[in-house]
């Protein structure tokens, strides 16, 4: 069942580049949402009239050092790392799978389906949205594509 929201991917997160492929193809971009992380947005700019999201990918790297954080409360100070030591420690303990932050959670797209575009964005691209296609959801849906948006979905 569609409710009219289409997503693709821009391969880019530049302003201009991504309203002159909407607009090539007759998007009205007064109707499109375009998430892309802050640093990709820095770098590219917002010479637009498009609704532009620019979310914050988490740092990288933690600059603080431990003596700025002992006594803070952070971490108890006697406690250790709780890493797992002896011959006995399975591979799993040292295994991890890191939580992907869920930019496009005020659309309507699946969980499942919203990891892919999450990752986009981390990765420097946008993510662009049609959020109210209504029963226009496939001829956007195609105009997406002749923009040169990749997997492009409609929900």
């Amino acid at each position: 069942m569609s409710q009219g929201l289409v997503v693709g991917i821009f391969a880019g997160a530049d302003a201009a580049a991504i309203q002159g492929a909407l607009a090539a193809q007759a998007i009205d971009v007064s109707k499109v949402k375009v998430l892309r992380s802050a640093s990709a947005a820095a770098a590219a700019g917002n010479g637009s009239e498009l609704d532009f999201t620019d979310v914050i990918v988490d740092m990288e790297s933690n600059s603080l050092s431990d003596d700025m954080m002992k006594g803070m409360g952070v971490l108890d100070d006697a406690s250790g790392t709780g890493v797992p030591m002896g011959r006995s420690a399975p591979l799993t303990s040292f295994s991890s799978r890191e939580a992907t932050q869920n930019y496009l959670s005020d659309l309507a797209v699946p969980e499942d389906e919203a990891e892919n575009f999450n990752e986009a964005i981390d990765a420097g691209r946008a993510v662009v949205a049609y959020p109210d296609a209504g029963s226009d959801a496939d001829k956007v849906a195609a105009a997406f594509r002749a923009a040169g948006l990749l997997n492009v979905r409609t929900y």
